[in-house]
């Protein structure tokens, strides 16, 4: 199968926008930019810096056989890992895509997208249909939808000046994709399925294409993972982060002081809640329980 746009969970530079909103500053090879919705913490910026810097220079100087492919985000549920690989792509965006695709005089070539690649977008009925399903997600990342790019001087190498899309290839939660032999739940087809990952992470095209896996469980991924991508540990957030992402999303659903004066203090006093995800279903139940009160 051919895959097109549509046959993906495609984040083009608008939809990245819906999400972290416009830039406030422009990033530059120094610093990343700012956004309207940034990930709050300074290890968020760092790691925001230095991934961006890697891989945008990678495609600046067409590094096209790099030995940095991408990169492994994991640390605990719900602290923004997947957040991050689409700020770094939107990021990408930024310094590349400098007008919409459908403007006039707009090159194809500086477009940025994510494609976003659960287990559900890998995992088929029969054996060796998730093996090829892998090899498309690689083609769609090297080729383009419906193969529209010419390629040459190797799998995977685009000739000098061509018209290639840059693309962040997110493989989300990937503890059940990419097992360790050792794993007690890993099986043949596992084997499988990661020796056509590994075949393509070592084929890739650094000049045009990054890849990004997050986990939650690092001690299941086959170690040849940490091998090939560069591993950044996501820590719990300290307080006055989750603190400023309870205020960011308080006040987007506009809510109140006193309302967000309650979540600030539930946040401090609760020990349990230790993650992003945790502050933002606090936000979502005040505001919920906040319409409903309305006479």
């Amino acid at each position: 199968m051919v895959l097109r746009d549509i046959d993906v969970n495609l984040y083009d530079r608008a939809r990245l926008q819906q999400q972290f909103g416009t830039f406030l500053r422009a990033p530059s090879d120094e610093a990343a930019g700012l956004v309207e919705r940034e990930l709050a913490g300074e290890g968020y910026e760092r790691i925001l810096r230095e991934t961006a810097r890697l891989i945008a220079h990678q495609w600046r100087e067409h590094i096209q056989d790099s030995a940095v492919k991408g990169f492994l985000f994991h640390g605990p549920v719900g602290i923004g890992k997947t957040s991050m690989a689409k700020r770094l792509a939107y990021e990408l965006a930024a310094r590349f895509d400098r007008a919409p695709a459908d403007a006039p005089g707009a090159d194809p070539a500086d477009e940025v997208v994510l494609v976003l690649v659960d287990g559900a977008d890998i995992a088929r009925g029969r054996y060796g249909d998730s093996e090829e399903r892998l090899a498309e997600l690689f083609d769609y990342a090297r080729e383009g939808p419906g193969h529209s790019h010419r390629f040459g001087f190797g799998p995977g190498h685009a000739h000098a000046g061509e018209t290639v899309r840059r693309t962040v290839l997110l493989f989300d939660d990937v503890e059940s994709l990419f097992l360790t032999r050792s794993a007690a739940a890993a099986k043949e087809w596992h084997f499988s399925q990661n020796s056509v990952f590994f075949h393509n992470i070592d084929e890739l095209d650094t000049a045009h294409t990054a890849v990004v896996l997050t986990t939650n469980r690092i001690d299941l991924l086959d170690e040849a993972i940490t091998d090939r991508l560069m591993a950044y540990e996501f820590a719990a957030p300290g307080r006055e982060v989750l603190i400023e992402v309870a205020r960011a999303r308080a006040a987007k659903q506009h809510l109140d002081e006193a309302t967000l004066a309650a979540l600030v203090e539930r946040i401090r006093a609760d020990e349990a809640i230790r993650s992003i995800r945790a502050v933002e279903r606090l936000v979502t139940e005040a505001y919920v329980s906040a319409i409903a009160a309305k006479p």
